[in-house]
Protein backbone atom coordinates (compact mmCIF):
# COMPACT_ATOMS: atom_id res chain seq x y z
CA UNK A 1 0.00 0.00 0.00
CA UNK A 2 2.39 2.38 0.80
CA UNK A 3 4.47 1.92 -2.42
CA UNK A 4 1.29 1.91 -4.86
CA UNK A 5 1.86 5.97 -4.99
CA UNK A 6 5.25 5.42 -6.51
CA UNK A 7 3.79 3.11 -9.81
CA UNK A 8 2.60 4.90 -12.68
CA UNK A 9 -1.12 5.48 -12.34
CA UNK A 10 -1.99 2.23 -14.58
CA UNK A 11 -0.50 0.21 -12.50
CA UNK A 12 -1.51 1.46 -9.01
CA UNK A 13 -3.97 -1.17 -6.96
CA UNK A 14 -5.44 1.71 -4.94
CA UNK A 15 -6.68 -0.32 -2.22
CA UNK A 16 -9.21 1.34 -0.60
CA UNK A 17 -7.72 0.08 3.41
CA UNK A 18 -6.14 -2.90 4.59
CA UNK A 19 -9.09 -5.46 4.72
CA UNK A 20 -9.29 -4.69 1.20
CA UNK A 21 -5.97 -4.94 0.00
CA UNK A 22 -5.92 -8.13 1.91
CA UNK A 23 -8.88 -9.85 0.44
CA UNK A 24 -7.90 -8.82 -3.09
CA UNK A 25 -4.67 -10.14 -2.91
CA UNK A 26 -6.10 -13.20 -1.96
CA UNK A 27 -8.70 -13.02 -4.28
CA UNK A 28 -6.24 -12.41 -7.25
CA UNK A 29 -3.05 -14.24 -6.12
CA UNK A 30 -3.98 -16.82 -3.82
CA UNK A 31 -3.55 -17.09 -0.06
CA UNK A 32 0.64 -17.76 -0.29
CA UNK A 33 1.21 -13.95 -1.66
CA UNK A 34 0.34 -13.11 2.09
CA UNK A 35 3.92 -14.64 2.96
CA UNK A 36 5.97 -13.79 -0.19
CA UNK A 37 9.24 -12.25 1.43
CA UNK A 38 8.80 -14.40 4.39
CA UNK A 39 11.86 -16.61 3.76
CA UNK A 40 14.62 -13.65 2.87
CA UNK A 41 13.22 -11.67 5.63
CA UNK A 42 14.21 -14.28 8.43
CA UNK A 43 17.48 -14.78 6.60
CA UNK A 44 17.92 -10.83 6.54
CA UNK A 45 16.61 -10.56 10.49
CA UNK A 46 19.22 -14.05 11.66
CA UNK A 47 22.50 -12.93 9.55
CA UNK A 48 22.23 -9.01 10.59
CA UNK A 49 21.30 -9.95 13.55
CA UNK A 50 24.51 -12.36 14.29
CA UNK A 51 26.78 -9.89 12.49
CA UNK A 52 25.52 -7.32 14.69
CA UNK A 53 25.84 -9.34 18.47
CA UNK A 54 29.47 -10.29 17.10
CA UNK A 55 30.88 -6.86 15.68
CA UNK A 56 29.45 -5.14 18.80
CA UNK A 57 31.09 -7.64 20.85
CA UNK A 58 34.74 -8.40 19.15
CA UNK A 59 34.61 -4.18 18.65
CA UNK A 60 34.08 -3.24 22.77
CA UNK A 61 36.57 -5.77 23.25
CA UNK A 62 39.51 -4.90 20.71
CA UNK A 63 38.76 -1.28 21.84
CA UNK A 64 39.20 -1.92 25.57
CA UNK A 65 41.49 -4.74 25.81
CA UNK A 66 43.79 -2.78 23.71
CA UNK A 67 43.34 0.41 25.47
CA UNK A 68 42.06 2.97 22.65
CA UNK A 69 39.15 3.08 25.03
CA UNK A 70 37.42 2.17 28.71
CA UNK A 71 34.57 0.49 29.12
CA UNK A 72 32.60 3.02 29.28
CA UNK A 73 29.29 4.57 27.34
CA UNK A 74 31.50 6.11 24.31
CA UNK A 75 32.96 2.48 23.64
CA UNK A 76 29.69 1.20 23.40
CA UNK A 77 28.30 4.16 21.27
CA UNK A 78 31.27 3.39 18.55
CA UNK A 79 31.29 -0.22 19.20
CA UNK A 80 27.49 0.41 18.26
CA UNK A 81 27.91 2.43 15.37
CA UNK A 82 30.42 0.18 13.89
CA UNK A 83 28.20 -2.61 14.31
CA UNK A 84 25.55 -1.05 12.70
CA UNK A 85 27.69 -0.48 9.74
CA UNK A 86 28.29 -4.00 9.68
CA UNK A 87 24.43 -5.08 10.45
CA UNK A 88 23.53 -2.46 7.11
CA UNK A 89 26.05 -3.80 4.82
CA UNK A 90 25.63 -7.30 5.07
CA UNK A 91 21.85 -7.36 5.35
CA UNK A 92 21.14 -4.75 2.31
CA UNK A 93 21.24 -7.31 -0.39
CA UNK A 94 19.06 -9.65 1.67
CA UNK A 95 16.70 -6.67 1.82
CA UNK A 96 17.09 -5.71 -1.68
CA UNK A 97 16.11 -9.16 -2.59
CA UNK A 98 13.11 -9.40 -0.19
CA UNK A 99 11.63 -6.26 -1.69
CA UNK A 100 11.93 -7.16 -5.05
CA UNK A 101 10.57 -10.23 -3.95
CA UNK A 102 7.51 -9.03 -2.51
CA UNK A 103 6.93 -6.76 -5.17
CA UNK A 104 7.07 -8.76 -8.04
CA UNK A 105 4.66 -9.27 -10.79
CA UNK A 106 3.92 -12.40 -12.79
CA UNK A 107 4.39 -12.63 -16.39
CA UNK A 108 3.06 -14.99 -18.35
CA UNK A 109 1.58 -16.70 -15.17
CA UNK A 110 5.60 -17.40 -14.10
CA UNK A 111 6.93 -15.09 -11.28
CA UNK A 112 9.32 -12.77 -12.00
CA UNK A 113 12.20 -14.36 -10.03
CA UNK A 114 12.81 -17.87 -8.23
CA UNK A 115 14.03 -16.99 -4.94
CA UNK A 116 17.09 -15.06 -3.35
CA UNK A 117 19.96 -16.17 -5.68
CA UNK A 118 17.64 -15.72 -8.77
CA UNK A 119 17.15 -11.74 -8.11
CA UNK A 120 21.18 -11.44 -7.17
CA UNK A 121 21.90 -12.45 -10.70
CA UNK A 122 19.60 -10.81 -12.39
CA UNK A 123 20.03 -7.84 -11.20
CA UNK A 124 24.09 -8.10 -10.80
CA UNK A 125 23.80 -9.06 -14.29
CA UNK A 126 21.56 -5.83 -15.61
CA UNK A 127 22.01 -3.39 -12.85
CA UNK A 128 25.86 -4.59 -11.59
CA UNK A 129 26.86 -5.14 -8.31
CA UNK A 130 27.14 -1.91 -6.57
CA UNK A 131 23.01 -2.01 -6.76
CA UNK A 132 22.61 -4.77 -4.20
CA UNK A 133 23.32 -1.85 -1.94
CA UNK A 134 21.53 0.99 -3.64
CA UNK A 135 19.86 2.91 -0.49
CA UNK A 136 22.48 2.09 1.93
CA UNK A 137 23.24 5.51 3.18
CA UNK A 138 19.53 6.10 4.22
CA UNK A 139 19.42 2.28 5.41
CA UNK A 140 22.32 3.15 7.57
CA UNK A 141 21.05 6.35 8.66
CA UNK A 142 18.02 4.42 10.03
CA UNK A 143 19.96 1.45 11.80
CA UNK A 144 22.44 3.57 12.97
CA UNK A 145 20.59 4.63 16.04
CA UNK A 146 18.22 1.76 16.14
CA UNK A 147 21.68 -0.39 16.74
CA UNK A 148 23.15 2.26 19.09
CA UNK A 149 19.86 2.40 21.12
CA UNK A 150 19.25 -0.81 21.67
CA UNK A 151 22.69 -2.02 22.49
CA UNK A 152 23.52 0.72 25.13
CA UNK A 153 20.08 -0.03 26.51
CA UNK A 154 21.58 -3.82 26.65
CA UNK A 155 24.51 -2.72 28.38
CA UNK A 156 22.69 -0.94 30.67
CA UNK A 157 20.15 -3.72 31.42
CA UNK A 158 23.15 -6.15 31.92
CA UNK A 159 24.61 -4.30 34.11
CA UNK A 160 21.81 -3.25 36.68
CA UNK A 161 20.78 -6.74 36.03
CA UNK A 162 24.44 -7.81 36.99
CA UNK A 163 25.13 -5.68 39.82
CA UNK A 164 21.36 -5.82 41.57
CA UNK A 165 20.23 -9.14 40.80
CA UNK A 166 23.61 -11.70 40.75
CA UNK A 167 25.49 -8.46 43.30
CA UNK A 168 28.20 -8.43 40.94
CA UNK A 169 30.14 -5.59 42.11
CA UNK A 170 33.42 -6.36 39.44
CA UNK A 171 30.41 -4.57 36.79
CA UNK A 172 31.32 -2.18 34.77
CA UNK A 173 29.12 1.00 35.05
CA UNK A 174 28.08 3.45 32.20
Amino acid sequence: MMGDGRLPVAERRNYKHVGDALTRMVSEEGVFVLWRGVAPAMLRAMVGSVCQLVTYTQAKHYLINHGIMKDDSRCHFVSSLLAGLVYTTVSNPIDIAKTRIQTMKSVDGKPTYTGLFDVWGKTVSKEGVPSLWKGFLPYYMRMAPHTTLLLLFTEQFTYIYSVHILHNQSSHSF
